[in-house]
């Protein structure tokens, strides 16, 4: 998650992890979907407490690069407990990345965008593909609106239960590969997962 998450929060992060076998299994469904390469040079944006940034260090190796993003210091204050000569944290918004151009091959954006406005999601989609390579891909994890009627009544619950007041209009909207478009990044991938709650989109420059 992109904004660190306290006390009830924590124990709604424990419910919503548990159909996938816990938060370290799903962010392993994750990394399998993008196809982590040794070498490659790994931005994740809104890094949290840095679970998943973590496991992208341990696919890319020390060969790569990666560098997790967040704006919450008291998220970065634990993923920095993960810091090592493979991985590096850095405080800072997703609307304007202290990284030079064109030096990402991937970048992860999980659970994030929901807690931006429209404008802001659109200036953080804009960094991104400003950081990221020719080539280069932008995985999204994010919440999905299911066709069948329970699965739909369980994403909808979820979404309510999340702290961020844009997560319900963006759920509702189904306007994320829209707004990947908009910000000039080509959908080139997108997979369901968890009765279609989740959807995982690979995006390219």
């Amino acid at each position: 998650m992109s904004i660190w998450k306290s006390g009830s929060d924590r124990l709604f992060n424990y419910i919503f992890y548990l159909p996938f076998g816990g938060e370290g299994s799903f962010r392993r469904k994750c990394l399998d979907f993008a196809r982590i390469e040794k070498g490659d040079r790994v931005l994740d944006v809104c890094c949290g407490s840095g679970v998943l940034t973590r496991l992208i260090g341990e696919c890319s190796g020390c060969s790569g690069q990666v560098i997790g993003v967040d704006i919450s210091q008291s998220a970065l204050k634990e993923a920095k407990n993960l810091q090592n000569q493979c991985i590096a944290f850095t405080c800072a918004s997703g609307e304007n990345l202290p990284l030079r151009s064109s030096s990402f091959d991937k970048c992860f954006l999980s659970f994030g965008l929901h807690h931006m406005d429209r404008q802001a999601r659109q200036k953080t989609l804009q960094e991104i593909g400003r950081t990221l390579t020719a080539g280069g891909s932008l995985f999204v994890i994010e919440y999905n609106l299911p066709e069948g009627a329970v699965a739909k009544l369980i994403s909808r619950a979820l979404v309510k239960l999340d702290t961020s007041q844009e997560a319900c209009p963006m759920l509702m909207n189904a306007n994320l590969t829209e707004e990947l478009q908009k910000a000039g990044l080509t959908i080139k991938r997108r997979e369901f997962i968890g009765r279609g709650i989740i959807q995982l989109v690979e995006a390219g420059k």
